[in-house]
C-alpha cells in the first residue's frame, strides 16, 4: 500500500510538471459566488463555501497569476481580529478566570498571498492567548502556476484529504478536525491538477507543520497532528506545557510517567480526486474519495510503523442549499518497543494497551485519540439574503459528528449536534452557535479533557452557547 501511493504520488507530481497545457481549458462549471468572496468562485474553489469559518477568507487564492514577458509582483494582504461570547452550562471549569462563560480575546491573523509570473506564495501567521499556542504559522508555501488548472505547492499547505478547506460549517467544527482529517497543514510538497470537472490532487509531507526543529515537543499549532511528548512526570506533578501529565492538571496519559517514547509523524503521502456534477444555475454535486498513509516515528528508537485514513465525501450547493456529509476510517500504530509496552501495562491502571491511544494536539494542549476509529460528519445549511441595514446575508446552519468504533470496546463514541447560524455585515462575520456534545475537546470538563478523543470516559451531554465576532480584511 504504502508502494502503491508512493507511485501514484509520485505521478501526480510528475503529471503536473510535464503534461501540455490545454489551448482551450475548460475550468468547469461555475458554483454561486460565496459571501466571502463577492467575485464568482470556480467550481474548484467551491470548498471556499466556508472559508472564514475558522480562518482566513482566501477570497484571493483562485486569482491567475500573471502571465507576462515582464511579470510584476502582485501582493495581497489579509487577516482577520476576532473575540469569543462563550457560555457553558455544566460545573465550574479548570478555568477559574472564565468559569462557565465569559467575553475573550480569540485571534488575531495575518497573512499574505501574491504573485510573480507564474510564482505564487500563500502564507498566514496566527496570534492566539499565550495558553493556546501563543504565535505560530498557520500556513505558508511558495509554488509555480503552469496553468489555470496545474500548480505545485512548496511549504506548509493545507493537506489534501477530504471536504475542503471545512467538512462542518460551525465555528466548532466536526470531530473530523480534533482526529487530525479536517483542515490540517502540514510541512512538503503538494500537486493539484484540475482538467475540465476534475480535481486531482498529490502530496507528500515530510513532517507536520511543527515549529520546533528535530520534532520538538511543541502543542503551540493550528491543526491536530500526532506529536511527540518528550518529558514524563511523576503522578500529581504539575507539569508544563510539553508535559503528558501537566497542562494544569489534564491526564494525558494515567499513572504520570508510562514509559512511551515520542511519536511523530512523518513521511506522509496523500491523494485526493473529486469529480463536479454541473447543475446549472442550481449549483453543482462534487463527490470524491482521499487516501493518505505515513509513518509514525519513534523518537527515542527510531524505529516507524504505518499510519493511515481514507474518506468518501460529497459536497453540493443547490441554490442556497449547502450539504456536506463525509464518512472516514483511521488506523495509527505507535513504534513502541516490548519494553516500554510491558511498562505501561505495569504502571496504568486503566482498561486498555500503550498501543491503544497516539498523543495528538494543537493549541497548547495534548489530548490523547483512538489508535482506530470511524467518523461520520454532515453538514447542512442555507444562505438567505437580507437587506436590513449593513446585514447581507444570514446563513442557518446544522453540522452532526460522531466518533465510532473505537479499538477498545469499553470507550465510548463521541457525538456532536451543533445548530447555529452566520451573520454576514459587509467586513463582520458572527457566529452563533449551541453545542450539543458528548465527548468534543471544547465542551467538556478541564479535568477529563485529555481523554475525551479516547476513552470519553462520563459519556455525558453537555450544552455550549457561543458567539464568535469577528472582522476580515
Amino acid at each position: 500500500m504504502n508502494r502503491f501511493l508512493t507511485t501514484l504520488t509520485a505521478a501526480l507530481l510528475t503529471a503536473g510538471l510535464l503534461l501540455p497545457a490545454a489551448t482551450t481549458a475548460n475550468p468547469g462549471p461555475i458554483a454561486p459566488a460565496d459571501t466571502a468572496d463577492e467575485a464568482v468562485v470556480s467550481v474548484f474553489d467551491d470548498e471556499n463555501d466556508d472559508e472564514t469559518d475558522d480562518e482566513s477568507t482566501d477570497a484571493d487564492e483562485s486569482t491567475a497569476a500573471p502571465q507576462s514577458d515582464e511579470p510584476s509582483l502582485s501582493v495581497n494582504i489579509s487577516g482577520s481580529l476576532r473575540f469569543n461570547a462563550l457560555f457553558r452550562s455544566y460545573g465550574e471549569q479548570a478555568d477559574k478566570t472564565l468559569a462557565d462563560g465569559g467575553f475573550t480575546f480569540d485571534t488575531f491573523r495575518i497573512g499574505a498571498n501574491g504573485s510573480y509570473g507564474g510564482l505564487i506564495f500563500d502564507s498566514e501567521l496566527a496570534v492566539y492567548p499565550e495558553s493556546f499556542g501563543g504565535v505560530f504559522l498557520q500556513k505558508g508555501w511558495v509554488g509555480y502556476e503552469f496553468s489555470d488548472a496545474r500548480e505545485i505547492q512548496v511549504g506548509v499547505s493545507q493537506v489534501p484529504f477530504g471536504i475542503q478547506p471545512y467538512a462542518s460549517s460551525s465555528w466548532f467544527f466536526n470531530s473530523t478536525y480534533y482526529v487530525g482529517l479536517e483542515d490540517d497543514y502540514d510541512a512538503g510538497i503538494k500537486a493539484i491538477f484540475q482538467p475540465g470537472n476534475w480535481d486531482i490532487q498529490g502530496a507528500y509531507y515530510m513532517n507536520a507543520e511543527q515549529t520546533d526543529f528535530f520534532a520538538g515537543s511543541n502543542f503551540g499549532r493550528y491543526s491536530y497532528d500526532v506529536v511527540p511528548v518528550n518529558s514524563f512526570p511523576a503522578f500529581g506533578d504539575a507539569g508544563d506545557a510539553n508535559d503528558v501529565n501537566g497542562i494544569g492538571g489534564y491526564t494525558v496519559v494515567p499513572g504520570g510517567n508510562d514509559g512511551r517514547s515520542p511519536i511523530a509523524e512523518a513521511n506522509q503521502f496523500n491523494v485526493k480526486a473529486a469529480y463536479s456534477f454541473d447543475h446549472g444555475d442550481l449549483g453543482f454535486t462534487k463527490v470524491g474519495v482521499s487516501g493518505q498513509r505515513g509513518q509514525l516515528k519513534n523518537l527515542s528508537t527510531g524505529n516507524t510503523d504505518w499510519h493511515a485514513a481514507y474518506a468518501a465525501h460529497l459536497q453540493g450547493r443547490y441554490g442556497g442549499l449547502g450539504v456536506k456529509l463525509e464518512f472516514a476510517q483511521q488506523e495509527l500504530n505507535p513504534p513502541l518497543t516490548d519494553q516500554e509496552r510491558a511498562d505501561f501495562n505495569s504502571q496504568s491502571d486503566v482498561n486498555y494497551n500503550a498501543e491503544d491511544f497516539v498523543v495528538m494536539g494543537a493549541y497548547n494542549f495534548p489530548q490523547r485519540v483512538a489508535a482506530e476509529h470511524t467518523v461520520y460528519s454532515s453538514s447542512v445549511s442555507y444562505r438567505i439574503p437580507v437587506n436590513l441595514g449593513p446585514v447581507s446575508q444570514v446563513k442557518p446552519y446544522y453540522d452532526f459528528s460522531l466518533v465510532t468504533n473505537k479499538n477498545v470496546d469499553a470507550w465510548n463514541d463521541n457525538a456532536t449536534h451543533d445548530i447555529g447560524f452566520l451573520t454576514t455585515a459587509g467586513p463582520l462575520f458572527v457566529y452563533t452557535d449551541l453545542n450539543i456534545s458528548k465527548g468534543h475537546p471544547f465542551n467538556h470538563p478541564g479535568a477529563n479533557f485529555a481523554s475525551v478523543m479516547a476513552e470519553n470516559n462520563d459519556n455525558e451531554w453537555r450544552t455550549a452557547f457561543n458567539v464568535n465576532i469577528g472582522v476580515y480584511f
